[in-house]
């Protein structure tokens, strides 16, 4: 009698073990499934350190490092596009720039004259299932 109870036990513990490990593997997937209809949105501190790694566009060729940058995105998807900032330089210069990105995080954007172009690449929102 002592050995049955031993391996009715036993049976129950591996069994409620069971249970924990696909609950939890469950979760997994719903998180996975929760990121893949939600992708993240892009922020505009991302984007602000992004285009701060950039000089000044001057055509001396004697350009500074910016100083800072103020982002305000737009409402399209998750890379809130198109963008408008402002990035001041060492030089005294500020330049304002319309910025789309891609849902790889690459962006483009240029000033209002098309004059200063700005290019790089943003961490930010994941891409799209299946991109």
């Amino acid at each position: 009698m002592r050995a049955t109870g031993i391996i009715v036990v036993a049976v129950l513990v591996l069994g409620v073990a069971g249970a924990v490990v696909a609950v939890a593997s469950r979760e997994s997937d719903t998180a996975f499934l929760y990121a893949q209809e939600h992708p993240r949105t892009l922020e505009p501190r991302a984007m602000e350190v992004a285009v701060r790694k950039g000089n000044d566009p001057v055509p001396s060729g004697n350009s500074a490092p910016s100083t800072g940058a103020k982002c305000k995105p737009g409402s399209g998807g998750p890379e809130r596009n198109p963008w408008d900032c402002t990035v001041r330089y060492g030089s005294g210069n500020t330049v304002r720039y319309r910025i789309t990105v891609a849902p790889n995080g690459d962006f483009d954007g240029s000033d209002p004259t098309g004059q200063y172009v700005l290019k790089g690449h943003v961490a930010g929102p994941a891409p799209p299932p299946g991109g």
